[in-house]
């Protein structure tokens, strides 16, 4: 099983309950939205990044880790479109397993085990050009309650455009 990573890095969180907390970030490629404010335009497409094990992910990760690390963070792109990957990479190690997802894949969120928290983002109207999908808002929200009734922490974000 392989899945296409753009990059492994140490970072500190930057938003959310985790902030100023050093996490390994993972980023895969593939997402199944085009958000007008998206800062990793790079990690839309599936076709960029590398295809990875998850043997090469968790070995890479503990290339890099350090003491002070305990999470990693599973992001994108949207991480939820490799549910069995992150499932195979949270096997492989100990530390706590963050998913940051734009929500709209409850399903697929559904079949990720081990997830310690959950930063879900919620969209807007005015965050797409054209029409706006309903479904999108309503999948968030089945996504969020999935969460909740599995006793997952998670928070929501809501991005606003000037």
């Amino acid at each position: 099983m392989k899945a296409p990573i753009i990059e492994i890095f140490s970072s500190f969180q930057g938003e959310g309950v985790l902030i100023g907390q050093r996490q390994i970030f993972v980023r895969f490629a593939g997402c199944n939205l085009n958000c007008a404010y998206c800062d990793t335009k790079n990690s839309i497409s599936k076709k960029e990044g590398t295809l990875m094990t998850p043997e090469e992910v968790v070995s890479k990760i503990e290339s890099i880790l350090t003491p002070d690390c305990h999470t990693i963070s599973f992001t994108g792109g949207e991480p939820s479109l490799y549910p069995e990957f992150i499932n195979e990479v949270s096997k492989l190690t100990d530390l706590d397993i963050m998913l940051e997802t734009n929500g709209t894949l409850p399903a697929n969120i559904g079949l990720i085990d081990n997830l310690d928290i959950v930063s879900l983002d919620i969209k807007l109207k005015e965050q797409f050009d054209g029409d706006f999908k309903e479904d999108i808002f309503l999948n968030e929200i089945k996504s969020l309650n999935l969460l909740i009734e599995k006793s997952i922490n998670v928070y929501c974000k809501v991005v606003i455009l000037p």
